[in-house]
């Protein structure tokens, strides 16, 4: 649904060039991109992200605009945010294959990845990993040929888990970590929040560590805190089973998995949900996709703008009319619960959708005046879109 998927990238709140104070992103294709890379002598920060990821929309919304991060990412690379599941961006996905949303991967001039993290929660920690990236790859390998021989010191050890963090190798990650946590096994709240940050896999160590000391742990960090990290692993690596790029599991076989999740995890029935509506998007079924949804928002998200555009942003695979309107009631409610730009572009694309010219241009004209009332930037790039709808038959 070509028309449908020119809002997404506002709806991951993609920064615009002109707007000086943050990160400027090149919205170039991918040859452009690395030509003038290669062209100023930098290297290349990509931002993967998905509609549906609300880590990507915070980052967009909260941290890439900062001044600091503007500052320092304009200067060393050209920064480019790909929709992993749309347009290039899926080509570029199965390239450097994103283990979650967002996925932050540095590149050189030639498209080499040299460093990536699995997102950052603020601008400090953002800007920590890309001064990793520039870091001469020279120190990755001094630091790995003392690894494999067992001869770092604890510090070395802790700087070279940073940088394979840094570089995507999550796997190995698990394992540096599994051995520098070995060295002083404890179960504080710093503990804790360190395997938070560097464990990903329920097979390592680590992770069964935290599983066997859980009542510590909870009496150190909270239980609710211990609870949901296990619980946020447990699901990732379902996600990664079914919901991974072009992925089309058979449901019976989705549905033995989640059976196993739930002996080893309590899922409320919202997770369930949720969990059942990523994969009939992820698989195309578009009745089960609305059905899921549908009980989703009339029972725990209907005051949640977040979560409902979340779901219209699986508007790309809907064809039948009726399911059209109704993500075009949704939509309405988001904009009830707060009349923002983004909520207002997804009521006008979904009347775009439904070939209503008239109200797709009425909301995007109140879409372009809630822009400039919020002053958020994205004025001139709604004006993009009303054009669109416009020439649009």
């Amino acid at each position: 649904m070509k028309k449908y998927i020119t809002m997404l990238f506002l709806l991951t709140g993609t920064t615009l060039s002109v707007c000086a104070q943050g990160i400027e992103f090149n919205h170039g294709n991918w040859t452009e991109i690395k030509a003038q890379a290669k062209k100023e002598n930098k290297m290349v920060f990509l931002d993967f992200y998905t509609v549906w990821c609300a880590p990507c929309k915070k980052m967009a919304m909260e941290v890439f605009p900062l001044p600091e991060a503007g500052e320092f990412f304009n200067k060393h690379f050209i920064n480019v945010k790909v929709d992993a599941e749309k347009g290039e961006g899926v080509d570029l996905a199965k390239t450097y294959r994103p283990s979650g949303y967002p996925t932050l991967v540095f590149t050189d001039a030639e498209g080499k990845q040299l460093y990536r993290t699995g997102g950052a929660e603020n601008v400090s920690e953002l800007i920590k990993y890309a001064k990793i990236a520039l870091n001469p790859q020279g120190n990755y390998e001094r630091l790995k040929e003392k690894y494999v021989k067992n001869e770092l010191s604890k510090e070395e050890l802790y700087n070279y888990m940073i940088i394979v963090k840094a570089k995507g190798k999550d796997a190995e990650v698990n394992g540096v970590f599994d051995r520098y946590f070995g060295l002083f096994n404890q179960t504080s709240k710093q503990a804790f929040e360190m395997i938070e940050e560097y464990v990903s896999s329920s097979d390592s160590k680590s992770f069964k560590y935290l599983q066997a000391h859980r009542n510590d742990f909870y009496r150190a960090a909270g239980k609710k805190q211990v609870d949901d990290f296990m619980k946020k692993v447990l699901i990732r690596e379902l996600g990664a089973q079914f919901f991974y790029y072009n992925k089309n599991e058979p449901l019976a076989r989705y549905l033995a998995a989640k059976e196993v999740l739930k002996l080893k995890v309590s899922l409320t029935e919202k997770e369930e949900l949720q969990l059942d509506k990523s994969y009939y998007q992820q698989v195309k079924d578009e009745d089960n996709f609305i059905k899921t949804a549908a009980v989703l928002v009339k029972k725990y998200i209907y005051k949640n703008d977040e979560e409902i555009s979340m779901i219209l942003g699986g508007a790309y695979m809907v064809k039948k009319e009726e399911n059209l309107l109704l993500l075009k009631k949704w939509a309405e409610m988001a904009v009830a619960i707060k009349d923002n730009s983004l909520n207002y572009l997804s009521l006008a694309m979904i009347c775009d959708s439904l070939n209503d010219k008239t109200n797709a241009l009425k909301y995007i004209d109140l879409c372009i005046a809630v822009s400039k009332r919020d002053d958020d930037g994205k004025a001139e790039m709604i004006g993009q879109f009303k054009q669109r709808i416009i020439q649009h038959n």
